[in-house]
């Protein structure tokens, strides 16, 4: 094959692969994204009880525990597990607990008192941590079971009205 036939089937190829049409296409992609969630439902407000200040002795006497349960249900199908983080204002003398807060009706505020968050194991749940709590999502309903209760802080512990404000957050998996 001499240069001259080479060249003839080059501009061919060339002449040839100029002739493609283009033609405009579309492709219509639908799907739905859904929030990986659950519903959830918990007593938004929790009464730990009324006590004098002479329940509290000593610095770290606690009251009784009150249950406090998250409960979890008609979650997104492909969930398998939870994580739950705690935040909320600490106390100045004890960053461990909640420290109480006024409730708005110009009430006097207890003070040498903060609420304490516990596992079912009885061990404290730090707040503000990055440190999540793991859960497994059962099918229905899954129950997060915790506790709840006042630690002295000071001596004496005074009286007036000893609410806090708790928040959690859930990350889903």
């Amino acid at each position: 094959m001499g240069i001259r036939n080479f060249w003839q089937i080059v501009a061919g190829v060339l002449f040839a692969s100029s002739l493609s049409i283009a033609a405009d296409t579309s492709l219509l992609v639908s799907g739905n994204v859904v929030a990986s969630s659950c519903k959830i439902d918990f007593n938004k407000k929790i009464t730990i009880g009324t006590f004098s200040g002479t329940d509290f002795p000593s610095v770290g006497s606690t009251s009784a525990f009150k249950a406090m349960n998250i409960r979890l249900s008609e979650c997104y199908n492909k969930l398998t597990s939870v994580n739950v983080t705690f935040s909320g204002v600490t106390d100045a003398e004890n960053p461990t607990l909640l420290a109480v807060t006024g409730s708005g009706t110009g009430g006097d505020v207890a003070t040498g008192i903060g609420v304490e968050l516990l596992d079912n194991e009885g061990d404290a749940i730090p707040f503000n941590s990055s440190k999540q709590i793991p859960f497994a999502l059962d099918e229905g309903i899954t129950t997060l079971s915790f506790l709840v209760r006042y630690k002295s802080t000071k001596f004496p512990v005074t009286y007036g009205e000893a609410p806090a404000v708790l928040f959690f957050d859930l990350a889903y998996q």
